[in-house]
């Protein structure tokens, strides 16, 4: 077992690190500990646009990371904390072995643990904790978050389901679940940082060799990191599917709102209202890319001061 530091708290490197280390590092298990500042991260085969609050999330300037894990979405910020185990296995997909001892470990810090449905980690029956994996080749990649004493107010607020009856797709849905930091069921109180140094303690043997990486493999990082996670082919254009229609009202009058998209391209968009230009809207939108900015700007000359408004109905 080793580990590798990782001390950035960017969410598109802490993906491009994470996928180097398990196409690198081949022949040795590897647990990680890593922090992202606020961010969103979706899991590889999900609509963003029906996972999370798009416009609330542009107005606060919190990126959409997607990962490549499958699974739901999650929110992120420095009172969460994430863990990675690297391993080899020989059978399936198999949770329980790489749960059992993080639940352990919770435990040993006097967290109240216990694994809950397949993926999860709860106190009571409050989630703490949710994972994804990937399997190539006998290699599996576990990695999971921990929620310490995360903004749960925000995660609320940009985290939304009232759109999905809006949505026709075969995209991933997040499963609903009431959530809790560690930090509140703590027997001994301790600051996050503490927090991450004696889970590591417990997680990895005494002589745990802690790797850092070299210049030259740093700077592949930062290439995957440019060249996929921040690219909007990774992010959005990997976006299954969709068919989108809403209708209700709109700066006071009825509207009906619909469009298609395929590989991250809008099409076959549709704006019944009489406060905006039904003809100008399908110029704008058909052919566009799924992207905040995009719809920003044509949201900006379709409704002017409530663009903000327009751009929540259709994203």
């Amino acid at each position: 077992m080793i580990t590798v530091r990782n001390f950035s708290h960017d969410p598109f490197y802490n993906q491009a690190f994470e996928e180097y280390i398990y196409q690198t590092f081949l022949d040795d298990d590897i647990f990680l500990l890593w922090q992202n500042s606020p961010s969103v991260i979706v899991g590889c085969y999900q609509n963003i646009c029906r996972e999370v609050h798009v416009e609330s999330l542009w107005r606060r300037g919190i990126p959409v990371v997607r990962r490549m894990t499958g699974g739901g979405t999650v929110y992120h910020d420095l009172g969460n904390v994430n863990y990675t185990y690297i391993i080899r296995t020989n059978g399936a997909l198999n949770y329980d072995d790489v749960l059992t001892p993080v639940i352990s470990a919770l435990n040993t810090l006097g967290i109240p643990a216990r694994k809950n449905r397949t993926c999860d980690i709860a106190v009571g029956d409050l989630k703490i904790s949710g994972s994804a994996q990937r399997l190539v080749k006998g290699r599996l990649l576990h990695h999971g978050t921990l929620l310490f004493s995360s903004d749960l107010s925000v995660l609320n607020q940009i985290t939304t389901h009232r759109k999905n009856d809006c949505f026709q797709s075969r995209g991933t849905q997040s499963a609903i679940c009431t959530v809790t930091n560690i930090q509140e069921h703590l027997a001994t109180p301790m600051d996050i940082q503490e927090f991450q140094v004696r889970l590591l303690d417990q997680m990895v043997p005494l002589d745990c060799p802690h790797l850092t990486l070299t210049l030259e493999q740093n700077a592949e990082v930062c290439r995957l990191r440019d060249e996929k996670y921040r690219s909007w082919e990774w992010t959005w254009g990997k976006t299954p599917a969709f068919v989108y229609e809403k209708s209700g009202n709109f700066n006071g009058v009825p509207i009906r709102a619909a469009y298609q998209a395929k590989r991250g391209i809008v099409s076959d968009a549709v704006i019944d209202c009489a406060a905006v230009d039904g003809a100008l809207a399908a110029q704008l939108l058909n052919g566009t890319r799924l992207d905040p900015e995009n719809f920003a700007a044509i949201c900006r000359q379709l409704a002017g001061s409530a663009a903000d408004e327009l751009m929540d109905w259709l994203m």
